[in-house]
């Protein structure tokens, strides 16, 4: 919590002493001000780094950890799971379903009910389930980027990001990105939701430019048994 602290002032001293204290209070400010846009600026020069370095990559593999914290939750759902990535193509397997995009289409594929849904790439989901790559893309352009400092935890050196959406009808109120401050590579994504929603994602392994499959969509004519919804427009 916030305390407010009154300023008393003597009637006898008031000449010298306001004067003073809007000199402070002048230099504070504008301290303040310059500290706030020099990290702004230090955010948005690691984003821009960040998504760069990205963009070179031909390909990926991760290996991520997934907490889910939903509000109605008293303890997060913990998962892990595996992402590989060309170009705007992926690969997820985690949280109880297979999920293949080449791009333009999206195939959910539960297997323990055997059920498949093909549905139509939103490439402007920041879930990171619905749109895995959407952790790796470029922020600039859509939130407003915080540069929170560096910290040494485990052997590596992290900067820290916090970016905060331009559009409050997005459903995360903020994002947290941990990058490796050697290579500039991810290591963790906290994404809060308005709902009270939680997900972290903490990538245990990264491999750019690794072998990855050559095809990313899924042959439903190949699973036996399954009900296939098709919701593409």
């Amino acid at each position: 919590m916030l305390h407010t602290h009154a300023l008393r002032f003597f009637s006898h001293c008031s000449w010298f002493l306001l004067p003073l204290i809007f000199f402070i209070s002048f230099v504070e400010i504008t301290c303040a001000q310059q500290s706030k846009e020099s990290e702004d600026a230090r955010g948005k020069e690691i984003a821009v780094q960040f998504s760069k370095k990205m963009a070179t990559l031909h390909s990926f593999r991760a290996a991520l950890n997934l907490e889910i914290k939903y509000p109605q939750q008293k303890t997060p759902r913990v998962y892990t799971a595996d992402l590989e990535a060309r170009g705007a193509q992926y690969y997820f397997n985690g949280v109880g379903l297979e999920v293949y995009s080449d791009g333009c289409s999206r195939w959910q594929y539960v297997a323990s009910s055997k059920e498949v849904t093909i549905t139509t790439v939103d490439s402007t989901s920041t879930s990171p389930v619905d749109n895995p790559l959407r952790l790796f893309s470029s922020y600039q352009e859509d939130f407003k980027i915080q540069f929170r400092g560096e910290r040494t935890e485990g052997g590596h050196t992290y900067y820290d990001l916090s970016l905060y959406p331009h559009d409050i009808n997005q459903p995360y109120s903020q994002i947290h990105i941990a990058l490796y401050k050697q290579t500039l590579l991810p290591a963790k994504f906290s994404y809060f939701g308005r709902d009270g929603s939680r997900y972290i994602v903490e990538l245990k392994k990264f491999e750019p430019n690794a072998q990855v499959r050559s095809v990313f969509s899924l042959d439903t004519k190949k699973l036996k048994g399954v009900t296939v919804t098709d919701l593409r427009e």
